[in-house]
């Protein structure tokens, strides 16, 4: 019976993705360390480690169908080892005697490790995959409103006029530094673990280099030297690039319930017709799957401190260590791509409203252009006189139903030297967008540029 939402059969896909959720299937997980064991034992058989008939046989029979299931997990009530019931199993239906070759030289470890890189392999190759696809889209929704007017907020306050296009293509040169660093984490992580008991290769031969290189090749990894059964810092770091991911997966998603709040409305969610998100309010179209993002994000993240801590180990093998993150690293890859696979479909349907994004522009007008005119006036009084100058003239303006403009014409320290023409600003702050348009072409240039050199997967 599932007890875990990644494991929901009725609530199913609320937490994780089928795609995501398959990669760590227990059979398939099983199937995976047999695969590496009928790799093994194929490699040893060519170099003549064993004998070629054991090999064949190995092979053949390293399916989890030929294994009697419910027997291992029978096993598995009493075994104190995460691999040997599924070892015994294989080695019982290995016929003429070919068994004592199954899972020659190796220990329990190294097929575990290694396993559990080809799975992060998969994994982050779909984190890959998605990582383009929302940049993709945040490229055409960054293009879309590359000059559509909007207010700019500091501490939670109106600031200064921006553009929409450039808050997306800041979003969108953080997805860019993600991929480059999920690129960069192939040559340090997807590397074998086959080194034996402590790391020494005693058991596997004169050959055991060999043994180890043409069997990470089949099974599409490098080698490296030392052994890393206590040095889990490449783990740790893909554990932390996905913390990272979803650090900035949760900024987006809480970027988009922020402003579509009531009282700002500029973006919202858009969903399916039928959808309800209050059980009482018919009314209320709430930003759910923005806030299940977040969510999902928080546990990702809070899990990288288990992989981190799981970098201590102990001596040449410290079980407390590994299992922490064996039970860590699932979830992150889970959490992480189900909060991608989320964002993307926000993102591919979200509702700009840019009539309220002016609205609100207006909302103060005159006051958030106060920078443009702070600097105007700096050049003929300097900067700090100018400073508490335009603060008088606010305070002047708050207190009553005065015109800025007029306030500022008819005053005796700064209307004879600024000409009414000079104050369209005024009028019109959408304009004091500055370069925000032209950093968004150059953003937006320099990823498309990076991403013709990007390399079809991450493997």
């Amino acid at each position: 019976m599932p007890a875990h939402p990644i494991d929901f059969q009725i609530q199913a896909g609320f937490y994780s993705t089928p795609e995501l959720t398959n990669i760590f299937d227990e059979k398939t997980r099983i199937g995976r360390w047999l695969h590496i064991e009928a790799t093994l034992a194929q490699v040893q058989g060519e170099l003549g480690i064993i004998p070629q008939q054991a090999a064949e046989e190995i092979v053949r029979k390293s399916r989890l169908e030929n294994l009697d299931i419910a027997k291992i997990a029978k096993e598995y009530e009493q075994s104190r080892n995460s691999l040997v019931p599924v070892i015994r199993a294989l080695k019982q239906v290995c016929e003429e005697g070919w068994c004592e070759f199954v899972h020659y030289g190796v220990t329990t470890q190294d097929v575990l490790d290694t396993a559990q890189i080809l799975e992060q392999k998969e994994a982050l190759a779909i984190l890959y995959r998605d990582l383009r696809k929302l940049e993709e889209l945040l490229i055409g929704l960054a293009l879309k409103h590359r000059d559509t007017p909007m207010i700019g907020r500091t501490h939670g306050q109106q600031a200064l006029p921006m553009t929409f296009g450039l808050k997306v293509s800041i979003w969108t040169a953080e997805i860019r530094r993600h991929i480059e660093r999920l690129l960069s984490l192939g040559p340090r992580l997807f590397v074998i673990q086959l080194s034996g008991a402590v790391g020494t290769m005693a058991a596997l031969g004169p050959q055991a280099r060999k043994v180890a290189g043409m069997t990470a090749e089949r099974l599409g990894l490098a080698t490296t030297q030392p052994n890393w059964h206590t040095s889990r810092d490449t783990i740790a770091e893909a554990a932390a690039v996905c913390g990272l991911i979803c650090a900035t997966l949760e900024k987006i998603a809480s970027e988009i319930v922020q402003l579509s709040k009531t009282e700002i409305g500029e973006v919202a969610e858009v969903a399916p017709d039928q959808a309800q998100s209050s059980s009482t309010m018919p009314h209320k179209k709430n930003p759910v799957i923005s806030q299940r993002i977040a969510v999902l994000s928080r546990h990702a993240r809070a899990l990288v401190g288990v992989v981190m801590d799981s970098m201590v180990h102990e001596h040449e093998r410290d079980a407390r260590a590994l299992w922490s993150e064996w039970l860590a690293i699932p979830q992150i890859a889970i959490y992480s791509g189900t909060a991608l696979h989320y964002l993307i479909s926000v993102i591919e349907h979200l509702d700009v409203r840019t009539d309220r994004m002016l609205e609100n522009l207006y909302r103060q007008k005159e006051l958030v252009v106060s920078e443009w005119l702070l600097f105007q006036l700096a050049k003929k009084m300097g900067k700090s006189r100018a400073q508490e100058k335009v603060q008088d003239l606010i305070k002047l303006l708050q207190g009553g139903n005065r015109i800025f403009k007029d306030i500022l014409l008819e005053d005796p320290d700064i209307g004879p030297f600024i000409a009414k023409e000079n104050l369209e600003y005024l009028d019109k702050p959408e304009r004091y967008c500055g370069l925000a348009a032209e950093i968004v072409d150059e953003t937006l240039r320099e990823i498309k540029t990076k991403r013709q050199h990007d390399p079809k997967d991450i493997g």
